[in-house]
Protein backbone atom coordinates (compact mmCIF):
# COMPACT_ATOMS: atom_id res chain seq x y z
CA UNK A 1 0.00 0.00 0.00
CA UNK A 2 1.16 3.53 -0.75
CA UNK A 3 2.62 5.57 2.06
CA UNK A 4 0.65 8.60 3.34
CA UNK A 5 3.06 10.92 1.50
CA UNK A 6 2.68 8.98 -1.76
CA UNK A 7 -1.11 8.95 -1.38
CA UNK A 8 -1.18 12.68 -0.72
CA UNK A 9 1.02 13.37 -3.77
CA UNK A 10 -1.34 11.27 -5.91
CA UNK A 11 -4.37 13.19 -4.66
CA UNK A 12 -2.69 16.53 -5.23
CA UNK A 13 -1.92 15.46 -8.79
CA UNK A 14 -5.62 14.69 -9.29
CA UNK A 15 -6.52 18.08 -7.84
CA UNK A 16 -4.22 19.78 -10.33
CA UNK A 17 -6.17 18.24 -13.22
CA UNK A 18 -9.03 20.68 -12.71
CA UNK A 19 -12.74 20.73 -11.82
CA UNK A 20 -13.59 17.65 -13.89
CA UNK A 21 -11.76 15.53 -11.32
CA UNK A 22 -13.40 17.06 -8.25
CA UNK A 23 -16.04 14.37 -7.65
CA UNK A 24 -13.60 11.49 -8.13
CA UNK A 25 -11.04 13.21 -5.93
CA UNK A 26 -13.56 13.91 -3.18
CA UNK A 27 -14.74 10.32 -3.29
CA UNK A 28 -11.22 8.97 -2.96
CA UNK A 29 -10.34 11.23 -0.02
CA UNK A 30 -13.66 10.47 1.66
CA UNK A 31 -13.09 6.73 1.26
CA UNK A 32 -9.82 7.05 3.10
CA UNK A 33 -11.17 9.24 5.91
CA UNK A 34 -14.20 7.02 6.46
CA UNK A 35 -12.03 3.91 6.67
CA UNK A 36 -8.70 5.27 7.87
CA UNK A 37 -5.85 2.84 7.09
CA UNK A 38 -4.52 1.37 10.31
CA UNK A 39 -0.92 1.83 9.17
CA UNK A 40 -1.37 5.56 8.52
CA UNK A 41 -0.46 7.84 11.48
CA UNK A 42 -3.46 9.68 12.93
CA UNK A 43 -1.46 12.90 12.76
CA UNK A 44 -1.80 12.75 8.96
CA UNK A 45 -5.58 12.65 9.09
CA UNK A 46 -5.92 16.41 9.54
CA UNK A 47 -3.97 16.98 6.32
CA UNK A 48 -6.37 14.84 4.31
CA UNK A 49 -9.40 16.42 6.01
CA UNK A 50 -8.10 19.88 5.10
CA UNK A 51 -7.71 18.71 1.50
CA UNK A 52 -11.30 17.44 1.43
CA UNK A 53 -12.54 20.74 2.86
CA UNK A 54 -10.84 22.61 0.03
CA UNK A 55 -12.24 20.22 -2.57
CA UNK A 56 -15.76 20.50 -1.13
CA UNK A 57 -15.55 24.28 -1.32
CA UNK A 58 -15.08 23.99 -5.09
CA UNK A 59 -17.87 21.45 -5.70
CA UNK A 60 -21.41 22.25 -6.78
CA UNK A 61 -24.34 21.87 -4.41
CA UNK A 62 -25.50 18.43 -5.58
CA UNK A 63 -21.98 17.00 -5.32
CA UNK A 64 -21.61 18.43 -1.82
CA UNK A 65 -24.97 16.92 -0.85
CA UNK A 66 -23.73 13.48 -1.92
CA UNK A 67 -20.53 13.99 0.03
CA UNK A 68 -22.41 15.23 3.10
CA UNK A 69 -24.59 12.10 3.11
CA UNK A 70 -21.45 9.99 3.47
CA UNK A 71 -20.41 11.85 6.63
CA UNK A 72 -23.89 11.92 8.18
CA UNK A 73 -23.64 10.56 11.71
CA UNK A 74 -19.85 10.47 11.74
CA UNK A 75 -18.80 12.03 15.03
CA UNK A 76 -15.11 11.63 14.15
CA UNK A 77 -15.26 14.11 11.25
CA UNK A 78 -13.50 17.43 11.76
CA UNK A 79 -15.89 20.26 12.54
CA UNK A 80 -14.48 22.48 9.78
CA UNK A 81 -15.39 19.81 7.22
CA UNK A 82 -18.92 19.51 8.62
CA UNK A 83 -19.27 23.29 8.48
CA UNK A 84 -18.16 23.21 4.85
CA UNK A 85 -20.87 20.64 4.09
CA UNK A 86 -23.56 22.24 6.27
CA UNK A 87 -25.64 23.96 3.60
CA UNK A 88 -25.94 20.75 1.55
CA UNK A 89 -26.42 18.43 4.55
CA UNK A 90 -29.69 16.75 5.60
CA UNK A 91 -31.57 18.38 8.52
CA UNK A 92 -30.39 15.94 11.21
CA UNK A 93 -26.77 16.44 10.15
CA UNK A 94 -27.27 20.20 10.28
CA UNK A 95 -28.56 19.87 13.85
CA UNK A 96 -25.58 17.73 14.89
CA UNK A 97 -23.12 20.17 13.32
CA UNK A 98 -24.73 23.12 15.09
CA UNK A 99 -24.60 21.22 18.39
CA UNK A 100 -20.84 20.75 17.98
CA UNK A 101 -20.38 24.43 17.14
CA UNK A 102 -22.43 25.32 20.21
CA UNK A 103 -19.91 23.53 22.43
CA UNK A 104 -17.16 25.95 21.38
CA UNK A 105 -16.21 28.99 23.47
CA UNK A 106 -18.95 31.58 23.65
CA UNK A 107 -18.65 34.26 20.98
CA UNK A 108 -20.39 37.62 20.97
CA UNK A 109 -23.33 37.81 18.61
CA UNK A 110 -23.12 40.01 15.55
CA UNK A 111 -25.41 42.99 15.14
CA UNK A 112 -27.54 43.49 12.06
CA UNK A 113 -30.44 45.88 11.59
CA UNK A 114 -33.66 43.84 11.50
CA UNK A 115 -35.39 46.55 9.56
CA UNK A 116 -32.74 46.58 6.82
CA UNK A 117 -32.97 42.80 6.37
CA UNK A 118 -36.76 42.86 6.31
CA UNK A 119 -36.84 45.77 3.89
CA UNK A 120 -34.47 43.94 1.54
CA UNK A 121 -36.71 40.87 1.60
CA UNK A 122 -39.77 42.99 0.81
CA UNK A 123 -38.42 45.33 -1.82
CA UNK A 124 -35.25 44.04 -3.45
CA UNK A 125 -35.40 41.73 -6.48
CA UNK A 126 -32.19 39.93 -5.42
CA UNK A 127 -32.57 39.34 -1.71
CA UNK A 128 -29.58 36.95 -1.44
CA UNK A 129 -27.31 39.67 -2.80
CA UNK A 130 -28.54 42.14 -0.19
CA UNK A 131 -28.37 39.53 2.55
CA UNK A 132 -24.78 38.77 1.57
CA UNK A 133 -23.90 42.45 1.93
CA UNK A 134 -25.73 42.83 5.25
CA UNK A 135 -24.25 39.79 6.97
CA UNK A 136 -20.85 39.77 5.27
CA UNK A 137 -20.84 36.46 3.39
CA UNK A 138 -20.28 35.62 -0.30
CA UNK A 139 -23.30 35.86 -2.60
CA UNK A 140 -23.20 32.12 -3.35
CA UNK A 141 -23.43 31.26 0.34
CA UNK A 142 -26.26 33.73 0.89
CA UNK A 143 -28.15 32.14 -2.00
CA UNK A 144 -27.86 28.69 -0.43
CA UNK A 145 -28.85 30.08 2.98
CA UNK A 146 -32.07 31.50 1.57
CA UNK A 147 -32.80 28.37 -0.50
CA UNK A 148 -32.33 25.91 2.39
CA UNK A 149 -35.68 24.06 2.56
CA UNK A 150 -35.18 23.14 6.21
CA UNK A 151 -35.06 26.82 7.23
CA UNK A 152 -32.10 26.08 9.48
CA UNK A 153 -29.55 28.13 7.56
CA UNK A 154 -31.76 31.23 7.65
CA UNK A 155 -32.43 30.60 11.35
CA UNK A 156 -28.67 30.40 11.93
CA UNK A 157 -28.21 33.84 10.40
CA UNK A 158 -31.03 35.30 12.47
CA UNK A 159 -29.89 33.75 15.74
CA UNK A 160 -26.25 34.70 15.14
CA UNK A 161 -27.08 38.28 14.23
CA UNK A 162 -29.72 38.96 16.90
CA UNK A 163 -32.45 39.17 14.27
CA UNK A 164 -35.77 38.65 16.00
CA UNK A 165 -38.08 35.67 15.71
CA UNK A 166 -40.73 37.94 14.18
CA UNK A 167 -38.34 38.99 11.42
CA UNK A 168 -37.35 35.36 10.83
CA UNK A 169 -41.02 34.51 10.47
CA UNK A 170 -41.47 37.25 7.87
CA UNK A 171 -38.34 36.15 5.97
CA UNK A 172 -39.65 32.58 5.78
CA UNK A 173 -42.72 33.86 3.98
CA UNK A 174 -41.14 36.63 1.89
CA UNK A 175 -37.79 35.25 0.83
CA UNK A 176 -37.49 31.52 1.43
CA UNK A 177 -38.70 28.84 -1.02
CA UNK A 178 -42.50 28.74 -1.35
CA UNK A 179 -44.17 26.50 1.23
CA UNK A 180 -47.67 25.86 2.48
CA UNK A 181 -48.97 27.93 5.39
CA UNK A 182 -48.75 24.81 7.55
CA UNK A 183 -45.10 24.23 6.66
CA UNK A 184 -44.27 27.88 7.31
CA UNK A 185 -45.84 27.55 10.75
CA UNK A 186 -43.75 24.47 11.51
CA UNK A 187 -40.59 26.36 10.53
CA UNK A 188 -41.15 28.87 13.31
CA UNK A 189 -39.99 26.20 15.75
CA UNK A 190 -36.66 26.01 13.90
CA UNK A 191 -35.71 29.47 15.16
CA UNK A 192 -36.05 28.32 18.77
CA UNK A 193 -34.30 25.01 18.07
CA UNK A 194 -31.15 26.48 16.53
CA UNK A 195 -28.53 27.19 19.26
CA UNK A 196 -27.36 30.78 19.50
CA UNK A 197 -23.64 30.22 20.14
CA UNK A 198 -23.46 27.46 17.53
CA UNK A 199 -25.04 29.87 15.06
CA UNK A 200 -22.50 32.59 15.84
CA UNK A 201 -19.64 30.19 15.15
CA UNK A 202 -21.16 28.93 11.91
CA UNK A 203 -21.82 32.45 10.65
CA UNK A 204 -18.21 33.34 11.49
CA UNK A 205 -17.12 30.34 9.39
CA UNK A 206 -19.15 31.60 6.42
CA UNK A 207 -17.92 35.16 6.88
CA UNK A 208 -14.32 33.95 6.79
CA UNK A 209 -14.96 33.01 3.17
CA UNK A 210 -15.56 36.64 2.36
CA UNK A 211 -12.40 38.73 2.33
CA UNK A 212 -14.35 41.91 1.82
CA UNK A 213 -16.57 41.98 4.88
CA UNK A 214 -17.91 45.50 5.19
CA UNK A 215 -18.57 47.66 8.18
CA UNK A 216 -22.26 46.74 8.04
CA UNK A 217 -21.52 43.56 10.02
CA UNK A 218 -19.40 43.91 13.16
CA UNK A 219 -19.10 41.65 16.19
CA UNK A 220 -20.72 43.08 19.29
Amino acid sequence: MATPKERLCHLLELAAQGPEQRAALAGEVADMLLDWPAQYPLAMRATFEALLEKIAREMDFDARAELAARFDGRTDARLALLNELFLAAPPAMKDATLARNDMLAVMAAAQVDDAAVLDAARTRPDFPQDLARLIGVPRAIAGEIVADPSGRALAVVCRAANITRATFSALVVLAAPPRSAHDNLLLLAVYDKVPANGSVHLLAFWRARNEGVGASMRAA
